[in-house]
């Protein structure tokens, strides 16, 4: 064998290695995260004399399905009302670990239970109660992505049609 087809021999080897050992999300955030359930109606009426009630107890959970911590940031929660409107607030999600994101405020932080809960800072209730004609009825969309009820950059989805009280669906 020549020196030549020996070199490039060893090369090619090496260049394997490494594609082996690069994390293949390493460059994207793109389905770093997870849909994995949605709890549209809190417990108990929404709201009484005009006041909101229980708004955090209406929530979605996502779920880092990478190997490395994702930070929320940007990630867009497109619902078929169109009402979300904002991306995620900054989050360092650890891998394997999940987040309940509840509609209203709160300071974002882990339970004993290794539980995360990120807060959006909403004052009034906006998943649907009901569903509509439109599906799917959430849409978590990579960050930069319109929040205009269409599945450009979707990553994950879900659906509960219409939602009992504090009852929470899978995704």
């Amino acid at each position: 064998m020549s020196r030549t087809v020996r070199t490039a021999a060893l090369v090619s080897a090496a260049l394997a290695l490494v594609a082996l050992a690069t994390p293949s999300q390493a460059a994207s955030t793109t389905g770093a995260l997870m849909l994995t359930h949605v709890r549209p109606n809190a417990a108990g009426a929404d709201s009484r004399d005009g006041t909101q009630l229980n708004v955090n107890g209406e929530y979605f959970v996502i779920k880092n399905v990478t190997t490395r911590t994702v930070n929320t940031s940007g990630y867009i929660p497109d619902i078929t009302t169109n009402t979300y409107g904002r991306g995620l607030p900054s989050y360092s999600l650890p891998a394997g670990a999940k987040a309940y994101v509840h509609t209203g405020s709160g300071r974002h932080y882990r339970d004993s239970t290794g539980a995360h809960h990120i807060y959006r800072g909403y004052a009034r209730h906006v998943l649907l109660n009901t569903s509509t004609a439109k599906n799917p009825d959430l849409r978590l969309k990579k960050p930069g992505s319109p929040d205009n009820n269409t599945a450009t950059g979707s990553i994950t989805t879900c659906n509960w049609n219409t939602a009992a009280d504090g009852i929470t669906y899978a995704c």
